[in-house]
């Protein structure tokens, strides 16, 4: 066992940069007729704790949830929410119970159905990871700035 342990030292140490490169960064989408094209952190926070329901047009928001175990979702929680899954349940839940306007809550597995279903649902918004705009089927909706920036430009927040 002990012979081995220099060999993985190397493994890890060579491993390691790469890791540190692969750092996701995640895109906020939308309808293409969504008239918002720029959204400041607290407003993604409110859409996505469901404290807006709705756009400044009036229009319902869709939020397009991926599973709680991918890179999306941790980085909702961890980074916009500062909440846990469970806890973010309870606040949902507590919204109905107050007698709140509900929100509209879509779960899907993987980023090309999140962005299928932004194409087809007006009023929806998704965040996914960057590098899964270049799928066709992200390839017909809108991508929000966050703050005024675009992903992939210097100061962009959302990674």
């Amino acid at each position: 066992m002990l012979r081995w342990m220099p060999v993985i030292g190397v493994l890890i140490s060579t491993m390691a940069p790469a890791a540190l490169n692969t750092t996701p960064s995640f895109a906020v989408v939308v309808h293409r007729s969504n008239p918002v094209n720029n959204l400041r952190l607290a407003d993604l926070k409110s859409f996505f704790s469901g404290a807006a329901t709705r756009w400044p047009n009036g229009a319902k928001v869709v939020l397009v949830e991926r599973d709680a175990a991918g890179n999306a979702s941790r980085f909702l929680f961890d980074r916009i929410l500062n909440t846990t899954p469970r806890e973010y349940q309870r606040r949902l839940a507590s919204i109905e119970f107050k007698g709140e306007e509900p929100l509209t809550l879509k779960t899907l597995n993987s980023d090309a159905a999140a962005c299928k279903f932004v194409f087809n649902v007006p009023g929806s918004i998704a965040l996914i990871e960057t590098e899964s705009l270049a799928l066709p089927a992200c390839e017909q909706i809108q991508i929000l700035r966050i703050e005024g920036k675009l992903p992939g430009e210097e100061g962009y927040r959302l990674k």
